[in-house]
Order: structure tokens, then C-alpha cells, then sequence
């Protein structure tokens, strides 16, 4: 994951502040896609980022950040938690992501992952032998397949897989910024990761797979 380098935020303290537009094109859209699963409507998801970035160029200004934190992790706590304080504002509830509310008398265990999920592959890349595993891996389909499976999936899921997989955040910055137990967080990624594998495994070679979604 890109950090931002020291030097910069030391010189936007001091008083370059046209340094602060590198900062938002180099976390703009990772930051977006985690206010958007938060917030399911772009345009309060543009309005919680926007306040996000208001909120850190004033901290990085007045020093509110001490640069031997982590940036990535205080950054992106701005905005998970300004999504969540949108989400209270517009919705009148509470934004849980610990739980996963069951009703249905015939739900199986793991069927939230997929049950509103069908990858959707892209023929105009792989022709009819898409599914050989001899075809070689399109890193941008499993990009394209990775989000669309993290969209569908419970907020509970989402979120943690988006700070997992998109903005590209520890265990523990996961842990740190939501709040949630290390173990709960792990259970989490861990139990989606193996559904999405499921689903990764019918289309792709298995072996190009292992690295890249990080097993």
C-alpha cells in the first residue's frame, strides 16, 4: 500500500498546502469504494469523503497528527468513522458491522456470502474456453469479480473485506479502526475469503490465484 511519505505531511504543516491534492488523488477512490459499502448511495458517500479529507487537512495543519502513527490507519479511521456518523444521520440507526441477522428458517452457515452473488465473466476476454485453466490470468476480471462479490455480501463482510482487499489495511489497522476484536476480524476475512476462493477457483487457474487473494 502507498504511504504517504513523511516529508510531505511535514511540509503541508509548514504551510504547503498545495501538497494536500497529492494526498487526496493517491486515496481518493480506495477511500470512496469503503464510503460507498458504508453508505450504499454515491452521493452521500461523496459527502462523507469530502468532510473526511476536511477533517485531516485540518489535523495535519493544526498537528493533530503525530507522525510516528501509522498514516494509513489514522486516515482511514476519519473515514470510516464519518461514513458511520453520515450513515446515523440520514438512516436514524446505528451502523453495526459486528452482527449478521438471521430470520430465515432454511439458512444454511455461509449463505450470506453467496446467496446474492453469480460472478459474471467477461466473454469478450475469454471466449468460449473461459473457464480453462489453461487461459492465462486477467488480473483486472479478478479485480472486477472481487468487487462485485464485496458489494453483495452483508455490510458486516464488506466493509472489512473492502479495508482488506481495496485499501489494502493489516488485520490489526482493521482491528484498530472498527474497534472489533483482532479475532473477529480475522473470522471475518477468513471465512469470506474462503467463499470468494469457491468462486475464484471454477473460473481461474488455481495456482496463479494463491498469491494474489492473499490465502
Amino acid at each position: 500500500m502507498t504511504e504517504v511519505k513523511p516529508e510531505i505531511l511535514e511540509r503541508i504543516r509548514k504551510g504547503e498546502t498545495a501538497l494536500f491534492r497529492e494526498i487526496v488523488d493517491t486515496y481518493r477512490n480506495m477511500a470512496l469504494s469503503l464510503t460507498m459499502k458504508i453508505l450504499k448511495n454515491r452521493e452521500e458517500a461523496e459527502d462523507a469523503l469530502q468532510e473526511s479529507f476536511i477533517k485531516l487537512f485540518r489535523a495535519l495543519v493544526s498537528n493533530g497528527f503525530e507522525s510516528r502513527a501509522k498514516f494509513s490507519t489514522y486516515f482511514y479511521t476519519i473515514v470510516y468513522n464519518t461514513a458511520v456518523d453520515y450513515y446515523r444521520k440520514y438512516y436514524s440507526r446505528a451502523f453495526n458491522v459486528t452482527s449478521i441477522e438471521v430470520h430465515e428458517a432454511y439458512y444454511n452457515d455461509g449463505d450470506e456470502l453467496t446467496r446474492d452473488f453469480e460472478p459474471m465473466i467477461d466473454r469478450s476476454v475469454y471466449g468460449e474456453d473461459s473457464l480453462s485453466t489453461e487461459k492465462n490470468l486477467d488480473i483486472a476480471e479478478v479485480q472486477r469479480i472481487i468487487r462485485g462479490y464485496i458489494n453483495t455480501i452483508p455490510q458486516q463482510y464488506s466493509v472489512i473485506l473492502n479495508m482488506f482487499f481495496i485499501n489494502e489495511l493489516s488485520h490489526e489497522e482493521i482491528s484498530t479502526i472498527l474497534k472489533l476484536p483482532l479475532g473477529t476480524v480475522k473470522n471475518r476475512i477468513f471465512r469470506a475469503k474462503e467463499k470468494l476462493k469457491e468462486i475464484l477457483f471454477r473460473e481461474f487457474n488455481k495456482e496463479e490465484l494463491i498469491e494474489y487473494i492473499k490465502v
